[in-house]
């Protein structure tokens, strides 16, 4: 029996393919339940009081064993959902001036939308149940 190879593929065919694959970041869409990032929480705006009650949101989420990130740069908000959008995080909430005072968070779903402003306590609730449940 002959030791016979497989003809080798030109160096140029597979520094392609190979960029073709490593240029494709965009991350694949997962449910809720198991997204690696289950939740992003993104304030309108960097005064401390609208970034303190973000960072209340997510220690509260982080609590429940919810993958809840924050994004308290000074990027403009159309862009801080761009990139959440962008990287496919399943769900965004959005804590503006209004919603700071009347306790409530602007809810969005990658791929869906603005879903409207709902209290604090329903929205993580209705989190929680979806990932308990494993809703898509």
């Amino acid at each position: 029996m002959s030791d016979q190879r497989a003809p080798a593929a030109p160096r140029s065919a597979l520094t392609s393919a190979s960029s073709a694959s490593s240029s494709n970041t965009t991350p694949p869409t997962f449910p809720l339940w198991l997204a690696p990032e289950q939740v992003r929480v993104l304030p309108i705006g960097d005064e401390a009081p609208l970034v303190n009650y973000a960072k209340e949101i997510q220690a509260e989420l982080r609590a429940a064993g919810v993958c809840a990130t924050i994004d308290t740069g000074t990027d403009p908000i159309k862009a801080k959902i761009a990139d959440a959008e962008q990287m496919k995080v399943h769900t965004m909430l959005v804590p503006g001036h209004r919603d700071l005072e009347a306790g409530n968070v602007s809810v969005r779903v990658h791929g869906q939308g603005n879903l409207g402003a709902k209290p604090r306590a329903e929205v993580i609730a209705d989190l929680l149940a979806a990932i308990k449940e494993r809703r898509a």
